[in-house]
């Protein structure tokens, strides 16, 4: 199954990292499918159509072994098992929050902007939201995926990321402001 991955990528050192962060976050991957699904064939289903997506956009990853890639990987698995449970049983409703609660990723300050402090708090407000908004601010304003390309990992319309950024920042504003950074 591997070779039919890494046939899809182009680049040599590409494919060695598509490896890396295969044989690192397999058994991880169908662990989240498996919470969510509860059922192995549509479990590992999930983590199939998780690995290509993954294969899809494997130059966006720079260290396989980093916590931003793990975070990465379980929130692309999450969305593609809850898509796929949504599809399986149409008139259930999946919950949209996950029981595997992830390290927030480490990043750089916005350019000095805010201390370390405040944007760990930041990353830990955006971390305490329901997935649903959580998710999309993550990959949207860490790992800097475009609405189109977030559409495409999350198995959803363009117009629903933009819902759910808009909803994100609003719930992110208000959690801001009750911990006094928004007050004049």
């Amino acid at each position: 199954m591997l070779i039919f991955y890494t046939a899809l990528i182009d680049e040599p050192g590409d494919k060695q990292r598509f490896r890396d962060v295969y044989y690192r976050y397999r058994k991880m991957m169908l662990h989240v499918a498996m919470g969510i699904l509860h059922n192995r064939f549509l479990a590992e289903e999930a983590v199939q159509d998780s690995l290509l997506k993954i294969a899809r956009n494997i130059s966006k990853i720079s260290d396989p072994s980093s916590r931003s890639t793990a975070s990465f990987i379980v929130i692309i698995v999450r969305n593609t098992s809850l898509s796929n449970l949504k599809k399986e049983h149409p008139s259930e409703k999946a919950s949209l929050i996950g029981d595997i609660e992830d390290a927030v990723p480490s990043m750089p300050d916005f350019e000095g902007v805010l201390s370390q402090k405040g944007y760990e708090n930041i990353l830990n407000m955006i971390d305490s939201m329901d997935s649903i908004y959580g998710d999309v601010l993550k990959l949207k304003y860490i790992y800097g995926y475009t609405n189109g390309e977030l559409a495409g990992l999350m198995g959803i319309t363009e117009k629903s990321v933009l819902t759910r950024i808009y909803r994100g920042k609003a719930i992110l504003k208000r959690k801001l402001e009750e911990d006094g950074y928004g007050a004049d």
